[in-house]
């Protein structure tokens, strides 16, 4: 690379792209959890989030910018079903099913009505009066055949607590005989990969602390957000190295984690006395790559 080339590549912004939780605001900017730190974030658009979403937020030269959720925010909906007071609707859109508070109109929205949702700070939906046109169907994919799809999942939050009681005391995830230590991921798998999707590849990303006796006990487990002490399924004594690599029931986790699987997150059912780094350490720590068609 030449020094003129070296000089412009050196002038470019550096992004680094994160998942964190919005937990409220101060001041103008959003304050979000990003690991287990709780740091104030310039809002990129108008778009205010719930309390608890997950929601990306880019590292722009150090400086950092709430940019929009991690899971699509559709624009429309069709009620299902509707509350006898008129107040709350069940509402089936391109995305899933959503209860969502009604706005007070005249007439009120029936079962079957198209409704229009505005998702900033409290996602609420209104009647539409024209409705508008149906979609036109997709174009075929060139070259046809089955498409597939890439995407990474970082954890939104990390940690160890005791096995006898929700103490959760560190932000690394540790394996060992007193603990159970988990990456969290929010909803945002099940929201991205559909029911009906089929394997392709997954891959975990392994950012060690401390590498001691080997023997760490992988399972999922079943909570999107840290809390309680999460249920963990069926173990995987794994011993993998640093960086990407696929866990030896990598198929397995696949049809867990995706819409319609019972599990949320990778979770640590005791095993040796290993340390995994936190999302402070390592915002890649336990991050999911998965491919699927």
């Amino acid at each position: 690379m030449g020094e003129a080339a070296r000089r412009a590549n050196d002038e470019k912004s550096k992004v680094v792209p994160r998942i964190g939780r919005y937990v409220g605001a101060d001041g103008g900017h959003a304050l979000v959890d990003l690991g287990d730190q709780r740091v104030p974030v310039q809002f990129a658009t108008p778009w205010v989030p719930t309390i608890n979403e997950p929601v990306w937020v880019d590292s722009v030269d150090g400086r950092l910018r709430l940019v929009g959720p991690t899971s699509p925010k559709p624009g429309i909906g069709v009620v299902e079903t509707i509350n006898t007071a008129g107040t709350s609707a069940v509402v089936q859109t391109d995305f899933g099913k959503h209860t969502l508070i009604v706005a007070p109109t005249n007439p009120l929205p029936t079962s079957g009505d198209t409704v229009g949702i505005q998702w900033s700070s409290q996602p609420w939906c209104t009647l539409l009066i024209d409705v508008p046109d149906p979609t036109a169907p997709p174009p075929a994919p060139i070259g046809g055949g089955g498409t597939t799809r890439t995407a990474e999942f970082r954890a939104i939050d990390a940690g160890s607590t005791d096995r006898d009681r929700p103490r959760w005391w560190t932000g690394q995830p540790w394996s060992s005989d007193s603990t159970y230590g988990a990456w969290f991921y929010g909803t945002q798998i099940k929201d991205t990969i559909p029911p009906g999707a089929e394997f392709v590849a997954l891959e975990f990303y392994v950012a060690w602390s401390r590498r001691r006796y080997g023997g760490s006990r992988f399972a999922l487990h079943t909570d999107p957000y840290k809390a309680g002490i999460p249920s963990m399924g069926a173990v995987t004594e794994w011993n993998p190295n640093d960086g990407w690599q696929t866990p030896p029931n990598a198929e397995g986790w696949f049809g867990s984690l995706k819409a319609a699987g019972g599990r949320y997150g990778v979770g640590l059912d005791q095993g040796g006395w290993e340390e995994f780094k936190s999302l402070a350490q390592d915002g890649m720590s336990g991050a999911l790559r998965i491919t699927w068609r």
